[in-house]
C-alpha cells in the first residue's frame, strides 16, 4: 500500500524481503534462473500443476468459501488421475514418478 500511495520505488533486497519477489538473482543470471525453476515445474505432474495454477489464479477473483470448493474440486479430480497413482507408486517404490498427464 505505501508503494502504491506514495510512489516510492524500493530496491530488489527490499522487494525480496517484504515478500513482493521471490528472490534476487544478478541480471546476468536472471534467465538461468528463470529456466531452471521452468524445468522444475516442467518435472512435476502436469494435471497437478495446472490444477493449482487454476486454483491460485481464483483465489484472486472469488470469495473465500467459493475458492475452497474450487480447491476441492480440483483434489478429487487429481485423485482420479492416472499421475495420481503413479506418484503414489513412484513414492512408496523410491524413484522418480513418470507423469503423463493422464
Amino acid at each position: 500500500m505505501e508503494m502504491i500511495l506514495t510512489g516510492q520505488p524500493i530496491m530488489a533486497r527490499e522487494a525480496e524481503k517484504i515478500g513482493l519477489v521471490n528472490r534476487v538473482v544478478p541480471v546476468e543470471a536472471y534467465f538461468e534462473e528463470a529456466k531452471k525453476i521452468a524445468l522444475q515445474i516442467a518435472q512435476k505432474a502436469p494435471i497437478a500443476t495446472r490444477l493449482a495454477k487454476e486454483a491460485v489464479l481464483k483465489a484472486f477473483d472469488t470469495p473465500l468459501e467459493e475458492g475452497l470448493q474450487f480447491e476441492r474440486r480440483n483434489f478429487y479430480l487429481l485423485f482420479s488421475s492416472e499421475d495420481m497413482r503413479e506418484g503414489m507408486r513412484a513414492f512408496t517404490e523410491k524413484r522418480p514418478p513418470q507423469f503423463k498427464g493422464r
